[in-house]
């Protein structure tokens, strides 16, 4: 099959891998910047191996600006998006997170110099309206509404980083991908009170290492490469139901009706936004 066409493929997969976040966190009573640590570092470690094992060494070599950009919001995204996790709850981050196809087709429109519709704009509002609507049921809690707004600015260097990829002449996503986990590495490892785990929580966190940061990130990767940045993260919305009934059906967390009604005005934003013809999103 052509790579074009495994590219949707690809990002679904990927979706699929980044919802199980909310099922380890679940599991784990690990501090926050202890987990990130060893997801990130086992992450690092599996990535390295397929280096290794690459005939092509040119993982590691010929990173341009954009590389460098896309690996360093995604460790960025990484540390924002577990500390999300332990603030706020998963479907909240989930909801927040599905604003990324019309953040990252507002970028890529600024990043152009091309001007936005007033459809863009009036889906901006809308998916606005929805998120402020998921912020007001958080204002009973201080850390909650800090967590909403830490998945917030995830979701914002997740639109820069697919944007980055898709621009970015770098050979292979490998290099990208070992950069971003050794980032994130050496940022956990700086905010870490302590990093003793159990055995336990060592393999649970190398599950989540595996599935989310190492194949789950070079599936998005290789996908954000082969499509239009809208493209991307538009199937990349799969991880909303994936995460929020994945966390229901394990743990019985409902989402809040806040969440929703708010979610609902984000996911038809951004849907109805990118079903737009393309001369029309223009």
């Amino acid at each position: 099959m052509k790579p074009r066409l495994l590219a949707p493929l690809f990002v679904l997969a990927s979706a699929a891998m980044f919802s199980t976040a909310g099922l380890f966190m679940g599991l784990l009573d690990t501090p926050l910047w202890t987990v990130v640590f060893w997801r990130s570092a086992f992450a690092l470690i599996f990535t390295s191996l397929l280096i290794i094992h690459q005939p092509d060494r040119r993982a590691l070599t010929g990173f341009d600006s954009h590389a460098l950009l896309a690996s360093t919001m995604s460790a960025l995204a990484t540390l924002l998006f577990i500390a999300a996790l332990r603030l706020t709850s998963v479907a909240n981050v989930a909801v927040i997170h599905a604003a990324l196809p019309l953040l990252t087709t507002m970028i890529a429109v600024v990043v152009s110099k091309e001007t936005a519709s007033r459809q863009a704009t009036a889906y901006g509002v809308l998916a606005a309206a929805g998120a402020i609507f998921i912020f007001s049921g958080s204002m009973s809690s201080g850390l909650r509404i800090l967590g909403d707004a830490l998945a917030l600015a995830m979701t914002s260097c997740m639109a820069v980083m697919t944007i980055a990829i898709r621009m970015s002449k770098t050979p292979t996503v490998l290099g990208m991908v070992a950069l971003s986990n050794a980032l994130s590495t050496v940022a956990a490892a700086l905010l870490a009170d302590r990093l003793a785990v159990t055995g336990r929580e060592a393999c649970l966190l190398a599950c989540f290492a595996l599935f989310q940061m190492t194949i789950g990130l070079i599936f998005f990767a290789k996908g954000a490469r082969l499509l239009p940045p809208a493209d991307t993260a538009l199937l990349s919305l799969a991880e909303v139901p994936f995460s929020i009934g994945f966390v229901w059906l394990a743990y019985g967390m409902r989402p809040s009706w806040q969440t929703a009604f708010g979610g609902s005005f984000v996911v038809f934003a951004v849907v109805a936004h990118l079903a737009q013809p393309r001369d029309a999103i223009r």
